[in-house]
């Protein structure tokens, strides 16, 4: 019994983060060039505090066997959000095999590319008929011993 947290990977995506993080910059260097300087290093400060919430936010879900509690939010700098949600029992953790598939276009020639594949994905029943994304991953043996890892720790079977 006890608690897991499971991270299920970043909140914001990298793209966005990098764009982000352009744009606080070059705000910076606005601010800097444009106003007095006390009010440029206070807004300077204020802006810059918004990286390390774009860059460490992570989807954490959060499973409290002992108290019954479940939560599934995004942790950030010592923040979270969302609220726990009571249950009285975990029904059962299963994993799905899911197929993908990606399809690329060169800009260049305008070819097509298509890239198809398996995914295993895992999830946690509770005994309401609510169900929650556990973790993934593209071999199934990993993802079982990730999953009995979980288990082990929750104390279900």
């Amino acid at each position: 019994m006890g608690k897991v947290k499971i991270n299920q990977g970043r909140s914001i995506p990298w793209a966005f983060r990098l764009v982000a993080t352009a744009a606080i910059i070059v705000g910076v260097v606005k601010i800097i060039q444009g106003m007095p300087e006390n009010y440029a290093i206070l807004l300077s400060m204020i802006l810059s505090m918004l990286m390390p919430i774009i860059w460490f936010s992570y989807n954490i879900l959060t499973i409290d066997n002992d108290k019954k509690e479940i939560h599934s939010g995004v942790y950030s700098v010592g923040f979270k959000t969302g609220k726990a949600k009571k249950f009285k029992e975990i029904d059962k953790i299963f994993i799905n095999k899911v197929k993908t598939s990606q399809r690329m276009q060169s800009h260049g020639t305008g070819s097509v590319y298509e890239q198809k594949g398996v995914e295993y994905r895992a999830f946690i029943k509770l005994d309401d008929g609510t169900k929650y994304f556990l973790t993934s991953h593209p071999n199934e043996k990993k993802l079982e011993e990730k999953v009995t890892k979980i288990r082990e720790k929750l104390g279900t079977n």
